[in-house]
């Protein structure tokens, strides 16, 4: 099992953490952190980048103000 920002997702091995977003239904963009395990995931390295059973994903919105 797998977690993108607390929802379960199925873990099958040799999914990547592009693979685990769009299981989720999640499409992050330019703005958003993917975060897996504490750490920070570049957005080209996605589809790239193996996923362990039992890891948290957490997607971060990037804010800006003044």
């Amino acid at each position: 099992m797998v977690t993108v920002n607390g929802k379960e997702i199925d873990f099958k091995g040799g999914m990547t953490v592009a693979d685990v977003l769009r299981a989720a239904g999640e499409t992050p963009n330019a703005w958003t952190l993917v975060v897996v395990d504490e750490k920070v995931i570049s957005p080209d390295l996605l589809s790239q980048t193996p996923v362990a059973d039992g890891a948290e994903i957490r997607l971060l919105p990037l804010l800006s103000g003044g």
